[in-house]
């Protein structure tokens, strides 16, 4: 009797190491979405630190998809590192899947870089591409966010009345005439009330 015990025990233990070291590998997709999703997770609880590491190892299992790339250049973003935002922004633009929040980080990265003909083309991608648009990682940016950043693109560019187009994209009441220095300043004064981000 023990030594049927004996090797019962025996048996069950060889199948479990066997089957142990026959578990198959996880899945790089599901892996891949893991550290996405967990660089998101840290994005919105602005721990950049270690959103930066999860983004980071997302590119190492995947360096085709543009979501890894642009929660990179976000985090950069966020970092005041602008020219290394740029350049992911860039990058994650001709990869697999660039999606309107990537076009929308780019236009806000080079509006900070003071590049506003650029942001200007950036933002018209991203609402191209999702004219509803909304961040879901940064309470409350959306598409309105967008035709307040041309708006004040236009105004640095020195456009005022394309500028004002875009105002009252958002507040249609909004009035001033442009051909007085007062109405700019006006203009002005209105893009900052409008700005959230």
């Amino acid at each position: 009797m023990k030594k049927i015990l004996t090797l019962i025990v025996g048996s069950l233990i060889s199948i479990f190491v066997y089957t142990s070291c026959n578990v198959a590998p996880e899945d790089p997709v599901l892996l891949y979405e893991e550290e996405i999703n967990g660089g998101w997770i840290a994005f919105t609880k602005n721990d950049f630190n270690e959103a930066y590491i999860r983004f980071h190892q997302a590119v190492g299992l995947d360096s085709t998809k543009a979501e890894a790339f642009s929660g990179l250049a976000w985090v950069l973003f966020k970092q005041d590192s602008l020219s290394k935002a740029i350049e992911l922004f860039k990058a994650a633009e001709l990869m697999v899947s660039p999606n309107a929040s990537l076009f929308a980080g780019h236009a806000f990265v080079l509006n900070a870089a003071k590049d506003f003909s650029s942001s200007n083309q950036l933002a018209d991608f991203a609402l191209a591409t999702d004219s509803l648009w909304y961040f879901p990682f940064l309470t409350g940016l959306d598409f309105n966010d967008l035709i307040v950043l041309k708006a004040e693109n236009f105004f640095m560019l020195g456009n005022f009345t394309q500028s004002l187009r875009e105002v009252n994209k958002i507040n249609p009441d909004f009035r001033v005439s442009l051909a007085t220095s007062t109405g700019i300043a006006e203009l002005a004064n209105e893009i900052e009330k409008l700005k959230k981000f």
